[in-house]
């Protein structure tokens, strides 16, 4: 019978977005080796070696996810999260500030940042809620009080330790995955109201003096070219300057002349602009939203509620971390810090971002067992 099984879900296994997977994966290898590649030393950069380790280590991990039936993951979905809050406030506690954000944990040699795991976490849990407890006509607001309970903590956490850029993706997932749910007319106008008095009140009490002057330079740049407008200015520069072709691989003099600040995190996109210009854009943004309509077909597919609303809130952590990078970087949005999935160098971004497509793959190998 193992053997049967073992042949089922081979031959379920979702290839399509493992290709694409794959692509974007080399594709971020190859312009990472750009970014960090310096013109006078030559060479492989020890950052672009240490992408490929957590790629590895990201690898086995999700492959090793696999083995275990997604719906499982219901009864250990509340003692991740806990774990998950729990390395959130120690990182309150004992982490590690960087450009005025404490979200960094030292544990050991190694350095990680638990909100990129929260975030897995907060859809495990939520989609675990939300399939057990179904609500046919609709959540009220009373019914949306636990899921509200769920959010709040690494919400609350991660917004003491200034990092606004993970503390939005809470916000988003949970409001995606609960509109995607289904709610009342009259609790959607509830939690609008409550999103604009608590952005209000985050703005005018929260925020920091540097985060406030990153909507200031997203509306007005040009002020300070050479302080806060520096980073948004020098991004649309090294995008605009690669026009169609872009001027080549490892030929982006804006890369290379270190105009360009944390060319391998944040703006990594950029690099790509500039080297291989608007073509190479189209066909990166193409495999996004390859990979996003698979994840979604994946959700459609699925044989049950919770691994629905499983892929769909990883689908929705996918979509709203590729917006709100581009977006930054682009100048169409205030910079918020976030990594690009699969291209970005990060080792905690990375295998977060390989551990949420392993719970696609996982479903999606899965959808013939009722």
């Amino acid at each position: 019978m193992i053997p049967n099984v073992d042949k089922r879900l081979q031959s379920h296994f979702p290839w399509a977005f493992f290709w694409v997977a794959l692509s974007l994966l080399v594709i971020g290898l190859i312009n990472l080796h750009s970014a960090t590649y310096n013109l006078v030393q030559g060479g492989i950069s020890p950052l672009l070696i240490s992408q490929v380790i957590w790629i590895l280590f990201g690898v086995v991990l999700a492959t090793a996810l696999l083995v275990i039936d997604y719906r499982l993951f219901t009864q250990f979905s509340y003692p991740l999260y806990i774990f998950s809050v729990i390395l959130l406030l120690m990182v309150l506690l004992f982490g590690k500030s960087i450009a005025g954000n404490r979200n960094w944990l030292a544990l050991g040699p190694f350095t990680i940042q638990p909100s990129e795991f929260a975030k897995i976490t907060f859809v495990l849990v939520m989609a675990r809620h939300l399939s057990h407890h179904p609500a046919p006509g609709g959540y009220s607001f009373k019914e949306l009080l636990v899921p509200l309970g769920l959010l709040l903590p690494p919400l609350g956490l991660i917004l003491l330790g200034k990092d606004m850029g993970s503390s939005l993706f809470f916000i988003l997932l949970f409001t995606s995955m609960v509109l995607f749910a289904g709610i009342k007319r009259k609790t959607l106008l509830i939690i609008l109201v409550m999103g604009l008095l608590g952005g209000g009140i985050g703005y005018r009490f929260v925020l920091s003096d540097h985060q406030k002057l990153r909507i200031t330079t997203f509306l007005h740049p040009e002020e300070d070219p050479k302080g806060s407008g520096y980073h948004l200015l020098h991004s649309k520069i090294a995008v605009g300057s690669g026009r169609f072709f872009g001027k080549g691989y490892l030929r982006g003099m804006h890369n290379k002349l270190k105009y360009l600040p944390e060319r391998h995190t944040d703006f990594i996109f950029p690099v790509l602009a500039e080297e291989w210009g608007f073509l190479g854009c189209v066909v990166v943004i193409s495999l996004y939203l390859a990979f996003l309509s698979l994840a979604l077909q994946i959700a459609a597919k699925a044989r049950d509620r919770f691994g629905v609303l499983l892929c769909f809130g990883m689908a929705a952590l996918f979509f709203c971390q590729i917006v709100i990078n581009l977006g930054g970087v682009l100048g169409l949005i205030p910079l918020t810090g976030v990594t690009l999935p699969f291209l970005s160098y990060g080792g905690s971004s990375m295998v977060s971002i390989l551990i949420g497509a392993s719970f696609i793959f996982n479903v999606g190998m899965r959808r013939f067992i009722f």
